[in-house]
């Protein structure tokens, strides 16, 4: 990079050397990458893409594309935010995508909160369109001060994990402003006179981050001014000292997690850091509950006393201490009254799986014949690229198992199958019910929910096999 190409100011040439030190550093883009920017109009997401378009030939992007949602919540302004959005755009003659959800109603529905609910519904929308239109990476517009306000709102709730602070690579995730700050960033926009548009809601300290942002953060810096720079310093350490933790973890972790009972004479003999860890995910692969680290607290402490005692995570979830053995009871009616079950899938015919309580059918279609349309609802008809005629293996049709693993379609890696029914908040008693389409050993379809990356239809001629299903009146 010529030093002729950074402007003379040199707090704009502080934040261009930050932003293209942080894509190497971290090695966020590949030549030819196409990239989706989170877009919300507000200062941030404008500087981020103002940096993408104006280095976008010396990083060797191929594509950059605005991705926004609408809210919904501030009526006109919501709008008016909307119509920045499609001017912003069109100024850098950028490709934009927009959508409008009501994340107030979505809310009250789901009973959850307007943040997590907008959050989810955000990333629903930029995955969607990274699927569809093969889009390389997402990138945020998280900064530095973002970093210090997640660590502090964190540590405010007492949350060990997310004290961490973020990554500024996840996946496809970037966050190439990670060690820019908040005033860096406004300043820049003024510098090169940047629009963008102001979110009142963002000065709503009913809101926590909004609290911590306005009012706990100016505090604290009034004693450390770096309070940022060292809060970064702290967040690297932390992820170091938890890497090394996590590492020695896997190694020991499948001896214990996966026994029935735990001999707490062997496990006491480890670290308590290894302990907690082991009680929380061999509690958790048998339950599905995630234990809060009161009751993690507790529990450590009750393993270490002698004698016996029964100890309650939750109504129907019982932790029995007997002398030197730990156990867990789950009282649940669809554990009782679980039954496993396994049917053969013949091509061609229809078969009722009186569990789940609907009829599957498989068919072998011609992709010139295929109804387009339909074949976007994958939670009822699905395609998949396999030469019947060739391969001998059955298809089964069956509940799932312990151990299950599942690649959603539009991903590479595979993920457990208990956590896809958790992020998709499918009800745990529901689970064992909810059939899965199996072949050569996995797991091309949960069935009625959500498809696989296997076999995707890609070809423009030939046969290819299809699996409709409906439910049984």
């Amino acid at each position: 990079m010529k030093n002729s190409e950074f402007k003379s100011n040199s707090k704009t040439n502080i934040v261009e050397k930050k932003f293209l030190q942080t894509v190497k550093k971290y090695n966020l883009i590949k030549p030819d990458d196409t990239i989706l920017i989170a877009f919300s109009g507000g200062v941030d997401s404008s500087v981020l893409t103002y940096l993408f378009n104006k280095f976008k030939n010396y990083l060797k992007i191929k594509s950059i594309y605005l991705a926004h949602l609408n809210h919904q919540l501030r009526g006109k302004e919501a709008l008016e935010n909307e119509k920045f959005v499609i001017k912003f755009a069109e100024r850098y003659k950028l490709p934009f995508f927009i959508k409008r959800v009501d994340i107030k109603s979505i809310s009250e529905q789901k009973k959850l909160s307007i943040e997590q609910v907008g959050r989810e519904e955000r990333y629903r929308f930029f995955y969607e369109l990274m699927e569809k239109y093969k889009i390389d990476k997402l990138a945020t517009a998280h900064h530095l001060s973002d970093l210090a306000e997640t660590m502090i709102l964190w540590f405010i709730q007492g949350n060990k994990k997310g004290m961490l602070g973020f990554e500024p690579k996840i996946n496809n995730l970037i966050r190439p402003l990670y060690e820019i700050t908040k005033e860096e960033i406004e300043d820049y926009a003024r510098e090169n006179k940047i629009d963008f548009h102001i979110d009142s809601s963002n000065f709503q300290t009913v809101y926590y981050r909004n609290m911590v942002r306005h009012k706990i953060i100016p505090l604290l810096k009034s004693i450390n001014p770096s309070l940022e720079k060292s809060l970064l310093r702290m967040s690297f350490f932390l992820k170091e000292d938890e890497n090394f933790i996590e590492s020695s973890y896997n190694k020991i972790k499948d001896k214990y997690i996966n026994k029935e009972i735990l001999n707490l004479k062997e496990l006491l003999k480890l670290d308590n850091a290894l302990i907690y860890r082991i009680l929380n995910d061999w509690i958790y692969k048998k339950t599905d509950y995630h234990i809060s680290y009161e009751q993690l607290k507790e529990l450590l402490e009750i393993i270490k006393k002698d004698g016996s005692k029964e100890f309650y995570l939750k109504k129907d979830i019982k932790i029995i201490k007997n002398y030197s053995e730990l156990k867990l009871t789950v009282k649940s009616s669809s554990n009782l009254d679980k039954k496993d079950y396994k049917y053969k899938v013949k091509v061609g015919k229809e078969i009722y799986i009186k569990e789940a309580g609907i009829i599957l059918r498989g068919e072998i279609v011609n992709i010139v014949n295929l109804d387009k349309q339909k074949l976007k609802d994958e939670k009822r008809f699905v395609c998949f690229d396999i030469d019947i005629n060739k391969e001998s293996d059955e298809f089964i049709i069956r509940n799932r198992k312990i151990g299950d693993r599942f690649t959603p379609f539009g991903h590479k890696k595979e993920k457990k199958l208990k956590d896809i029914f958790i992020n998709l908040k499918i009800d745990r008693n529901m689970r064992d019910l909810i059939p899965v389409l199996e072949y050569k050993g996995k797991i091309l379809w949960i069935v009625g929910v959500k498809r696989s990356n296997l076999y995707p239809v890609l070809k423009n001629k030939g046969n290819i096999i299809c699996f409709e299903v409906k439910e049984v009146s």
